[in-house]
Parts: structure tokens; sequence; C-alpha cells
């Protein structure tokens, strides 16, 4: 039975795991990615520090005490207002990664639909993620989870 939980310490070496096989799968759709094995326990504490700061948590899909998956929700992320926009605040699914061996088990449906329970309960009113443009299969399945385009961020390369 798949549980969903918060990260404990003791998740630490599965969800680096994780984050290396997201960081290798990502790498190949953007040149600009870090190498899988350049990712260690610092983008760890960088998670649990974003956490902090913006009324988050890590979330662990488990089964049998293995992670086979995890999430991070802020659900006090603040757009300030500068500029043209009216200040407001909104929930967000920062990094969302489901072990290659796992996937098409639902896994990620449930760690969306706890983020979106968080984000809910913090009296948030939207929940945001982003996407790597040619991740299709993620944008895809986030369609199907009900998100819509919002922003697209467009980049022309020189050559």
């Amino acid at each position: 039975m798949i549980e969903i939980r918060e990260y404990r310490e003791t998740d630490a070496e599965a969800m680096l795991a994780l984050i290396r096989q997201l960081q290798a799968h990502e790498v190949a759709l953007y040149d600009r990615m870090k190498p899988a094995a350049d990712m260690g326990s610092w983008y760890i504490d960088l998670l649990k520090k974003q956490c902090a700061e913006d009324d988050g948590v890590i979330l662990i899909a488990a089964e049998d005490g293995n992670a086979l998956g995890y999430a991070t929700i802020l659900t006090n992320v603040i757009e300030d207002g500068a500029g043209d926009e009216v200040a407001y605040a909104y929930a967000y699914v920062g990094d969302l990664v489901v072990a290659e061996a796992a996937r098409r088990r639902g896994i990620g449906r449930r760690l969306l639909d706890e983020c979106e329970r968080r984000a809910r309960a913090a009296g948030r009113d939207e929940l945001r993620i982003t996407v790597l443009a040619l991740n299709n299969g993620a944008r895809e399945a986030y369609r199907g989870f009900g998100f819509s385009d919002l922003l697209v961020d467009m980049r022309k390369v020189f050559t």
C-alpha cells in the first residue's frame, strides 16, 4: 500500500536517487541542467530551506518503507505585486518525481492530490507547477490533473 507522508531524514538516500533520476531525464531536455552526478545532499538542503521560507513540506510516496517518489509543496509563495500585478499568495509544487520503475501506478496523482489538499487547507485558491516545454509526458499528466498554461517562457538560442 502506498503511503504519502512527510520527509524524514532516513529518506535522504532514496530521495537523492530520485533527484538524480529526475535530473538525468531533464538534462536530456534542457542543456543547462547540472549533470545528475552533481546533484547531492545540498539539493535536499535547498528544498528544505525553500519549504521553511514558503510554508512548505517535502512529501514522500512510500511503499513498505521504500521511497518511490516525492513532491515539494510550498503553500505561501508571495507575488509582491511589483510592476503590473496585484500582490497575492499561491501554492506551488516545486519538484515532483516518481521512480521510473513505479510509474503508471497513480503515485504522481496521489502526490498531487496531497499537494492540492495542503494548498486548500492553507487557504490558497491557486496551485502552480512548472514543467520543461519538451517534457511532453509530464505536461499531459498535469493537464489531466487540471493544470493549464499560465505563462509561456520562450527563448532564442544564438549559435
